[in-house]
Order: C-alpha cells, then structure tokens, then sequence
C-alpha cells in the first residue's frame, strides 16, 4: 500500500486501527528513506481497501491512497509509481 500525503509520497508497512475509523499508518517515504508514523480518522477505508482488493489482479499491484486528493484510492501497479 503507498500513500500520497502532504505533497510526499510514502510505502506503508504496517496499519493499526486506533477505533472510531482512527488508524495509525508505519511508512517509509518513498524520497528520504526515512520512517514516519502518520495518524489519520478515515472513514470509509476498510470499504475502500475491500473494493481494491479484488482489483488487484498480480503481485505488483498497489492499492494507492490520495489523502492529498479527498482520499481516493486507485489500484496501480509497480510501474506506474514512477508517473503518479
């Protein structure tokens, strides 16, 4: 999963759920290699990744999440990174 957030683009690792569509997100931004923790109230989000999950049809494919852009999500695949 990567997340577009704050104009910097970051590959999650790891996802919690806080409650009251609370979730902390572990990530790596793609750019500086650094980690970061992003925490976020996103309501909707564990329908929107069961919509993508039967849209990703290989193991390249990424479910992407614009924050930037109201919270649409895409699925993509590897290649495509580089063009987002």
């Amino acid at each position: 999963m990567n997340l577009h957030y704050d104009g910097r683009f970051y590959k999650v690792i790891k996802v919690r759920s806080r409650g009251d569509n609370s979730y902390t997100f572990d990530c790596k931004d793609l750019d500086t290699k650094q980690s970061r923790t992003l925490k976020f109230s996103l309501s909707g989000f564990l329908e929107a990744v069961d919509k993508a999950l039967p849209a990703m049809k290989g193991p390249k494919d990424i479910f992407f999440l614009d924050l930037d852009n109201k919270g649409k999500w895409k699925v993509i695949s590897e290649d495509q990174i580089g063009s987002l």
